[in-house]
């Protein structure tokens, strides 16, 4: 098997490990849009990161960020009002998951003993 850190060829082909990154390169990622309902794509994003934890401040904030195409997209076609009160909707219906964790005290060492009265 080739050996990804060498920069081995078959025919004209080079491993991606080793090769150049270019800037037309066929697998970075692009954003666009596409035709669909605005609306299922909002109520499927908050309630994704509703399963994470997020509530609606913490959507509104990656709202906010235009690295994040879809939610920001949204901002620009809702308005931070409406988006927030959509959120907000959507999160009163789903709900937020909140997890708490609790470690558990390590098991006494040695004999335990267990109090017999309360059995009769």
């Amino acid at each position: 098997m080739n050996d990804p850190n060498e920069n081995t060829t078959i025919g004209e082909k080079v491993h991606p490990a080793s090769r150049e990154m270019l800037p037309d390169d066929p697998m970075d990622l692009h954003g666009f849009q596409v035709p669909g309902d605005p609306r299922l794509m909002l109520r499927l994003l908050v309630e994704e990161y509703a399963r994470i934890g997020w509530d609606t401040d913490a959507i509104m904030r990656l709202a906010g960020d235009p690295n994040y195409q879809g939610f920001h997209g949204l901002l620009k076609l809702y308005g931070e009002e409406t988006l927030r009160a959509e959120i907000t909707q959507i999160l009163s219906r789903t709900g937020v998951i909140r997890v708490t964790t609790v470690e558990q005290e390590p098991a006494p060492e040695g004999l335990v003993e267990l109090n017999t009265d309360l059995l009769e």
